[in-house]
C-alpha cells in the first residue's frame, strides 16, 4: 500500500542518494499518469541532467516549474527553476541559465530556503566564471561557502571550494587553488560522496600537474576516473580525460596527451556540453602548439574562439583569438 500511496518513494530515495541510473530505471517503469506529474517531471530532470542528457533535463524541469506554477507550489517552482537553469548551463545557454539561477534566489529568499539560495549562488558563481569575470565569480563562491556554512551543508560546501580551485588555479593562485581544492576533498570525503570526491579529486591533480608534481598528479585524476565511470558521470570522465592530457603535456609525453586531449573532446561532443567543448580544443591546441604542428594549433584556437563564443564566454572567446594571431 505505501507504494501506491506514494508511487515516487523509490525514485526520490535514489536522487536524495544520488544513485542517479537508479532513480532513472525506476521513473521508467511509472505508470503513465505519475510521469504526468510535476514531480515525476523534476525528478527526472535531475536524474538525467547527472547522466548527461542536459536537453531532457532542460525540457523536463520546465514542465515541472510550469506546472507548480499553475498549482502556486512555490517551493516546488523554485527547485525545477534551478534545474531548469543547471539544464541550459549545461549547454551553454549562460543568459537564460543566470536569469533562473537568479530568479530561483529570489523565490528561496522570500519562503526563507536558505540551503537553495545557497546553491543558487554558487550556480550563479558558475555563470560568472564561464564568461571569465573571476572576481564576481570568486564572490559568488565565498557568499555560497558563508551560506552553506550557516546550514550545516557539507555537500554544499564540498561543491563550493571545488569550483573556487577551479578559479583560483585559472588565476595561476596554485597555493590558493591547492588549499581550495584540499578542503573540497576532504569535505566530500567526509559526507561519503563518490560523485563530489571524484570531482575534487580530478581538479585537485590538475593543480598538482601544473605546480610540476606530475607524478602524484597521475595518481590523483586515475583514481578520479575510475570513481567517474563507476558513477556514469559524464562530464567527470570528461574533465578526468581532460587532465591526464595535462598531465602527459606537462610531463613532456605529447603523444599520450594528444591522445587523451582527443578522447575528452569527443565525449564532451558526445554530451552536447559547451563548455568543455571549447575547453577540449583548447586543450588540443595547446599540445599541438607543443608539438610544433601550428596549423592544428591554430585551427583549435579558431574551434575553441567559436566555442566560447557561443555560450556568452567573451573573455575566453577573446583570449583563443589573441592565440591564433600570436606569432611562434
Amino acid at each position: 500500500m505505501a507504494r501506491l500511496s506514494d508511487p515516487l518513494r523509490r525514485a526520490r530515495a535514489a536522487v536524495g542518494m544520488g544513485d542517479f541510473r537508479a532513480a532513472w530505471d525506476v521513473l521508467q517503469q511509472s505508470p503513465e499518469p505519475v510521469q504526468e506529474s510535476a514531480e515525476w517531471q523534476l525528478l527526472a530532470s535531475m536524474a538525467v541532467w547527472r547522466l548527461g542528457d542536459f536537453e531532457k533535463s532542460r525540457i523536463n524541469a520546465r514542465i515541472a516549474r510550469d506546472c507548480y506554477r499553475t498549482i502556486c507550489d512555490v517551493d516546488g517552482e523554485m527547485r525545477s527553476e534551478n534545474v531548469a537553469a543547471a539544464g541550459a548551463f549545461a549547454l551553454g545557454e549562460l543568459d537564460e541559465a543566470e536569469q533562473g539561477f537568479s530568479r530561483a534566489r529570489r523565490l528561496a529568499e522570500e519562503v526563507g530556503d536558505d540551503l537553495l539560495a545557497a546553491r543558487c549562488a554558487n550556480n550563479l558563481g558558475n555563470v560568472h566564471f564561464y564568461r571569465g569575470d573571476f572576481v564576481v565569480a570568486l564572490n559568488a563562491y565565498s557568499l555560497a561557502v558563508a551560506e552553506f556554512e550557516k546550514v550545516k551543508f557539507n555537500k554544499g560546501l564540498a561543491e563550493a571550494w571545488h569550483n573556487m580551485g577551479i578559479v583560483l588555479r585559472d588565476l595561476r593562485q596554485l597555493d590558493s587553488a591547492r588549499a581550495a581544492t584540499g578542503r573540497a576533498v576532504d569535505f566530500a570525503r567526509k559526507i561519503g560522496d563518490q560523485r563530489l570526491l571524484a570531482q575534487a579529486t580530478c581538479s585537485q591533480a590538475e593543480t598538482f600537474a601544473l605546480s610540476g608534481e606530475t607524478q602524484l598528479a597521475r595518481v590523483l585524476v586515475n583514481r578520479g576516473l575510475e570513481w567517474a565511470r563507476k558513477q556514469e558521470d559524464k562530464l567527470t570522465q570528461v574533465d578526468a580525460l581532460r587532465v591526464l592530457s595535462v598531465v602527459d603535456w606537462k610531463s613532456g609525453e605529447l603523444t599520450a596527451a594528444l591522445e587523451w586531449a582527443a578522447q575528452s573532446k569527443a565525449l564532451a561532443d558526445d554530451v552536447s556540453h559547451g563548455w568543455m567543448m571549447a575547453v577540449g580544443d583548447k586543450q588540443l591546441a595547446v599540445v599541438a602548439r607543443a608539438m610544433g604542428d601550428d596549423d592544428r594549433a591554430r585551427l583549435h584556437f579558431v574551434s575553441a574562439a567559436r566555442g566560447f563564443e557561443k555560450i556568452g564566454s567573451t573573455g575566453n572567446a577573446e583570449r583563443m583569438r589573441r592565440e591564433v594571431g600570436r606569432p611562434d
